[in-house]
């Protein structure tokens, strides 16, 4: 009796180490599972990775074959992802394929323990193992039993539910880990693009700078030191670039003083103009600059754009002087123009004709027009250069309306169009009279370029209203009529050669009623639509 309780008591330790041993195994190949340790060379493909687990799945049970079979979500079925050994995939697969189809995979995945099923002839069985966390699915594990399931300690089924547990988040990892790779190189890639594109551009604009025709600056904003020229800029100079680069802007090209720069002091976000630079020579050149800030490697910069307008200065001076020369002696030539008709008229009592004594007036007057309209070419170069005299004397606007209207009168027949004279909204008749504070000739050069406007931009038939009236103190003087200035002219209506839809139009009459009006001291505006018409508006100071 005490012998066969001792052989009992034998029985029972070797059981217990066995066990105890199979546990220490488990727990070891549970807590390398995911180390991805074999594949310390390079970074395993989902096959070896199920392989691993097949085979660490071996030593906690010894399986004569195993594999795993993943759910693949499109086509809603198992996909065979690796067996251990290799060499069994095929006689596997024929065996598991009656498992599938007699249901018990959807068994096993009902299930969080091990599930054993034995073969139809009942030779083997099988123990299939849900590969599942609480949250997803991956696939069922299925082992090929060499022992009846009897001789399974309980503990080592704990064990390998536990370790199928382990193999979830190491597919998972797997995934996550594919996903972070791939984003990572898909990002490298792309960083990789991104700067083989910047390199691109660097190189592109340094061609575009080195082959400019301008100069190009670029100075460091916190320091007024330059950094970098193109190649235009330092000819331009007359240096080298290291004779360049360090300098500050102001010893160069800046004409501001320390402290002054209108970027980094006084806040501009740009600043153009005309300037002058001095070569390293002592040449002075006057160049056009356009300055701008721009951010380069976190640092404010300011980079400074200028050409040598030279020849355009020497051009805009010649200009300047053929058109004074021009001016002068067109004069001498209407002198006789003007004088011989009254000549002819005063000497020629009897023997002239009523037709003929009108022919030598109208010669006469158009002669005082070209010889006005040659003063005040002369009279607008001044008003653009601040060099002109205003004297203002009191006249009469109606009667300077009037006779503007005489002179257009051949385009007002035309065209059937009825200049109405008003005074506060009210029409007045011939004799009604205004005194105005002006220049007479500057005046009726005004309202001939207004006027003659507004006849040809009105429709046929049209009306022209001309009105005048006194506020606060000033003269508001109007020219209305039913034809709308074009909206792309609109924004600039006033300035200089600004013109549409005109034959032969120079675009100067509304640029030289604006210059007149402000001589005078006036402001000048205007007001258009295609329903309303366009109305200028004249303000003078009262007398």
């Amino acid at each position: 009796m005490t012998k066969d309780l001792i052989e009992s008591q034998r029985q029972r330790i070797s059981f217990l180490e066995e066990e105890k041993k199979v546990a220490l195994k488990a727990f070891d190949l549970i807590q390398e599972l995911g180390s991805f340790a074999p594949f310390s060379d390079h970074n395993p493909s989902q096959e070896e990775l199920v392989q691993d687990i097949c085979r660490r799945a071996a030593q906690i049970i010894p399986f004569e074959s195993c594999a795993v079979y993943l759910v693949e979500d499109e086509r809603r079925d198992f996909v065979f992802a690796g067996v251990h050994p290799e060499n069994d995939a095929t006689a596997f697969n024929r065996k598991v394929e009656a498992l599938i189809k007699d249901g018990s995979f959807a068994s096993a995945l009902k299930s969080d323990d091990s599930l054993i099923i034995s073969e139809p002839n009942g030779q083997k069985e099988f123990l299939l193992h849900p590969i599942a966390s609480p949250y997803s699915v991956k696939g069922v594990f299925v082992g090929l039993l060499p022992q009846c399931k009897d001789r399974l300690f309980d503990t080592t089924l704990k064990l390998f539910s536990i370790y199928m547990f382990s193999a979830v988040n190491t597919l998972e990892n797997f995934e996550v880990h594919n996903q972070m790779l791939n984003q990572s190189q898909d990002l490298e890639r792309k960083v990789q693009q991104r700067t083989l594109e910047l390199a691109d551009a660097f190189d592109r604009l340094d061609t575009t700078l080195d082959g400019m025709q301008a100069g190009v600056m670029v100075v460091e904003a916190e320091g007024h030191k330059i950094v970098d020229a193109n190649p235009k800029a330092l000819e331009m100079l007359g240096m080298s670039w290291e004779q360049l680069i360090g300098k500050e802007c102001f010893e160069v090209i800046c004409s501001a003083l320390r402290g002054r720069c209108p970027i980094v002091d006084l806040g501009f976000g740009e600043d153009n103009g005309e300037y002058l630079i001095e070569r390293r020579d002592g040449v002075r050149i006057p160049i056009q600059k356009a300055v701008s800030r721009v951010m380069i490697e976190g640092k404010l910069h300011i980079v400074e754009n200028f050409i040598d307008i030279t020849e355009q200065k020497k051009l805009a001076q010649l200009k300047e002087d053929v058109d004074r020369i021009m001016r002068h002696d067109l004069k001498s030539p209407l002198n006789g123009i003007i004088g011989l008709p009254d000549v002819l008229l005063l000497d020629g009592d009897d023997n002239l004709t009523e037709s003929q004594r009108e022919i030598l007036e109208y010669i006469q007057a158009s002669g005082y027009k070209l010889l006005n309209m040659i003063n005040l070419s002369l009279d607008l170069f001044k008003m653009e250069t601040g060099a002109y005299d205003y004297q203002p004397a009191v006249a009469d606007f109606y009667s300077i309306g009037r006779s503007v209207k005489k002179d257009l009168s051949d385009l007002v027949s035309y065209k059937k169009i009825e200049i109405r004279e008003q005074f506060e909204g009210q029409d007045v008749d011939q004799d009604f009279s205004l005194d105005i504070r002006c220049d007479e000739l500057l005046t009726y050069s005004l309202l001939s370029n207004l006027l003659k406007n507004a006849v040809e931009a009105s429709p046929v038939g049209g009306i022209i209203t001309v009105n005048a009236r006194r506020y606060s103190g000033k003269t508001i003087l109007s020219i209305h009529n039913q034809g709308a200035v074009p909206k792309d002219i609109r924004g600039c209506f006033f300035e200089k050669y600004v013109t549409a839809d005109k034959s032969g139009g120079t675009g100067l009459g509304t640029y030289s009623a604006s210059l007149i009006t402000e001589t005078m001291g006036g402001k000048i505006s205007f007001d258009s639509s295609d329903d309303e018409g366009t109305s200028i508006f004249i303000e003078l100071p009262g007398i």
